[in-house]
């Protein structure tokens, strides 16, 4: 049970529970409470990641930490990740040495060659889930000569993730609801989802207006064969094997009805 708050935290907490009813957009919303969090924590970092089913962690906020140093967890350190993982398996504020221990953590080469560039060194993360889907995380680290975090801190992050939880929840069914309604919407969440570049998109928004080979090289200037290649990389991304396939995943369910 969490103690008496101070006024400085329970001013904190009250803008929290508000920015989680106002803002309406995840990535908004994660780095409005990142900002709070680092205050209410006295800590040092922040990183927030949503979780998709099919791409894994994606959309990711940072605070306080170095963009080279994250496009090399983009590109390797994510892949021997050797907490993330453990974190996510908890479904309440979990601190780092319960899910590895202080001397073991201290060796990996994730700390030593990714999180120690940052100086992130006590840490406590909070992964929230809608039912078995995991929806994202609140990650806070405090740096090198600091106090690590105490039972009081998880608590208050927890009962924070809680709501967190819940308004993310909110936001995912509305932008499912949206995308429904929008085709422009649905269109640039799915060639996200895929990862399509500038150029795929482009070739696979005039193969959804019905245009052919020709005419989307003449739209685009470039030849029937580059667009044919563009064609087989969407293909191979979105894992369909032909246009009708693709158009009825690009769709969706009805589009085959």
């Amino acid at each position: 049970m969490l103690t008496t708050l101070s006024a400085r935290e329970t001013k904190l907490v009250f803008a929290i529970m508000q920015d989680m009813v106002a803002i309406r957009e995840a990535h908004e919303l994660r780095l409005q409470l990142g900002e709070r969090l680092l205050d209410l924590f006295q800590a040092d970092h922040f990183a927030s990641y949503t979780w998709q089913k099919d791409a894994g962690d994606t959309g990711g906020v940072f605070l306080n930490m170095d963009e080279d140093n994250l496009a090399a967890y983009e590109s390797h350190f994510q892949y021997c990740d050797p907490i993330t993982p453990r974190f996510r398996m908890c479904r309440r504020a979990t601190h780092l040495n319960q899910v590895i221990t202080r001397d073991d953590f201290l060796r990996t080469e994730f700390f030593n060659d990714f999180l120690a560039r940052d100086g992130l060194r006590h840490g406590m993360n909070f992964h929230a889930y809608s039912g078995v889907n995991h929806l994202g995380d609140l990650r806070i680290w405090r740096g090198q000569g600091r106090e690590t975090f105490q039972k009081r801190d998880l608590d208050l992050l927890d009962a924070i993730g809680t709501a967190f939880g819940n308004a993310l929840g909110n936001l995912r069914l509305e932008e499912d609801r949206l995308r429904e309604t929008d085709p422009q919407r649905r269109f640039l969440a799915w060639a996200e989802k895929h990862g399509l570049t500038a150029r795929e998109k482009d070739v696979l928004g005039l193969l959804s207006m019905g245009k052919r080979d020709r005419e989307m090289a003449a739209d685009l200037g470039v030849s029937a064969t580059t667009i044919r290649s563009h064609l087989k990389a969407i293909f191979q991304k979105s894992g369909t094997g032909s246009r009708a396939e693709l158009l009825a995943s690009l769709n969706g369910p009805h589009a085959l009805q």
